[in-house]
């Protein structure tokens, strides 16, 4: 799909205002070339996006910046792999290629459409990344919140808390494959920032160039928010386990609990129960309600040293 943002919204569509933005999401070739003519340039294959190499991340030139992101966002709603993202810029036009939704480009998208006027190039590629970062920071907050309602959950000591437990390893789970997800992220615009800003084209001038520094300390701050939020999916991941470890050791204490209480009535009825004419027991005329009594004490016996042990 081929997107494109005229710089100049009020003119007739028999004019064909020039784009100031593409932005492509899988495009067909069809739209590849359609993008490469507008652009004035080849656009590069999804492999070629997708290559990890430093050298690949950023190639600028005296028209052109290219900057490469292996892992920018996740397929199908964050459960495939992260695809990569491309941005091509000049000083007149801004190419997005990309093979997945993202809610940093339908942000920017959103606060573009709102203007009356598309602003130059550079202020949307500008835009881009802060949209990047904002974003990031919203999704870390709702996931920080989510975090903190598993843990009070957790620690709840009300009925059904053993039910929940296995439901809160499959949150914990999509919440660990969401962070991962913004981590690999924000890794990649990292990189890519920490090249362009270093050697900006001398189109984009020194302000634009101190917004993408801004951005760039914001993405290093949100990687330390980040780690924290890592050490507390770690901690109520160990909760957690922790707590159905217990749950396994009271069910096995029970268990235990059960089958020493049985071996004396067992050997009891096992010896009552053989067949020889000699055993006196058999012509006692209270036998049977002494077997009786002597099976049951054997049971309460038990029961009562183990809680005198305080053992359950």
């Amino acid at each position: 799909m081929l997107t494109s943002y005229p710089q100049d919204k009020t003119q007739g569509a028999h004019q064909a205002p020039p784009p100031v933005w593409l932005d492509l999401v899988d495009p067909n070739d069809e739209e590849r070339n359609r993008a490469t003519g507008l652009l004035g340039a080849e656009l590069p294959t999804r492999k070629q996006v997708a290559d990890i190499a430093m050298s690949s991340r950023v190639r600028t030139s005296e028209e052109m910046l290219r900057i490469n992101i292996p892992g920018f966002v996740r397929e199908d709603g964050g459960k495939g792999a992260l695809t990569p993202l491309g941005v091509m810029l000049t000083p007149k036009v801004l190419v997005t290629l990309r093979y997945a939704d993202s809610l940093a480009f339908e942000r920017l998208a959103a606060t573009v459409a709102q203007r009356a006027a598309t602003e130059s190039s550079v202020e949307t590629f500008v835009g881009l990344f802060e949209s990047v970062a904002e974003t990031a920071a919203d999704r870390m907050q709702t996931l920080s919140g989510e975090l903190s309602q598993l843990s009070r959950n957790v620690f709840a000591d009300r009925d059904g808390h053993s039910r929940m437990l296995r439901g809160v390893l499959f949150e914990v789970g999509r919440i660990q494959r969401q962070l991962t997800q913004i981590r690999a992220a924000q890794l990649g615009v990292q990189r890519g920032l920490a090249h362009l800003c270093d050697g900006a084209p001398k189109w984009i001038d020194k302000a634009q160039v101190a917004r993408l520094l801004v951005v760039q300390a914001d993405l290093h701050s949100l990687s330390e928010f980040d780690q924290q939020l890592d050490d507390k999916v770690q901690f109520l991941l160990d909760a957690t386990l922790g707590f159905i470890n217990n749950d396994q050791n009271d069910l096995i204490k029970v268990l235990t609990i059960a089958s020493v209480v049985t071996i004396p009535p067992m050997i009891l009825a096992g010896i009552w129960g053989m067949n020889f004419k000699s055993i006196p027991e058999y012509n006692w005329a209270n036998g049977y309600g002494f077997a009786w009594a002597m099976i049951v004490l054997s049971m309460i016996l038990p029961l009562a040293w183990f809680k005198w042990k305080k053992w359950f």
